[in-house]
């Protein structure tokens, strides 16, 4: 049965970001809109799983105002291979190789009947193992559903294995309150998701060289300082 609209309420509150989305929060004004400024030192996007649900996607299915405007961009993933996808976007995560996308899923039938479209111009998305279920904040409630997929190049089931993994999260339609519900929320609660793509075994951390780039090398330039003393 669903769980209560007080719950929903008041554990999807906009006013009650965790610690992660107080950081996040870190944004300028622009044309009214919040913008991320996510090219400050020290800031990384790493939301945790329930984090991107609570916060991210059902806020969208909703027409919800987000945390951070367009941190999450929308695009078709499934009809991109993914190396085909901007790699400007694979910042985020701990070692900046993640990008995060809402996305649409399309239902094609085959033999096997009805299931989600996941093959792509070079390849296919292959699922690695059971959809899993996410707890808020480890406890009783679960919040969403989970996919991991690896991308392999050519054709079903003979592809070869490539370096990206996909998290694919859905969110349990329990835990939308009835009376929000209409056919259109409908419809984004069974197709829309948020992906998750690591290209593993990459890291795109910037190699900011800070006595270079930095104040102090700043003032090596000028002579104001000697930089062996410092070193």
């Amino acid at each position: 049965m669903p769980y209560s609209s007080s719950f929903i309420e008041q554990s999807f509150s906009h006013s009650s970001p965790t610690q992660t989305q107080t950081k996040a929060q870190c944004s300028k004004i622009e044309n009214g809109k919040k913008e991320a400024e996510i090219h400050l030192v020290g800031y990384r996007f790493d939301p945790s799983e329930d984090q991107i649900v609570v916060f991210y996607l059902f806020n969208k299915i909703l027409g919800r105002e987000l945390p951070i405007n367009d941190i999450i961009k929308e695009i078709s993933v499934y009809e991109h291979d993914p190396d085909e996808l901007p790699s400007g976007d694979f910042k985020h995560g701990v070692d900046c190789n993640e990008a995060f996308y809402f996305a649409y899923t399309e239902q094609v039938y085959s033999s096997r009947g009805k299931i989600t479209r996941r093959t792509t111009k070079s390849g296919y998305w292959d699922l690695d193992g059971e959809e899993e279920e996410v707890k808020y904040r480890n406890g009783d409630i679960t919040v969403m559903f989970e996919k991991v997929m690896v991308f392999h190049k050519g054709t079903a089931p003979n592809g070869i294995e490539t370096d990206f993994i996909m998290h694919e999260y859905r969110v349990n339609p329990l835990i939308v309150p009835t009376h929000v519900l209409n056919d259109s929320i409908r419809a984004k609660i069974e197709r829309y998701v948020v992906c998750r793509i690591i290209q593993e075994g990459v890291s795109n951390f910037p190699l900011t060289n800070f006595h270079q780039d930095g104040l102090l090398g700043l003032l090596k330039k000028q002579n104001q300082i000697d930089m062996t003393e410092i070193a």
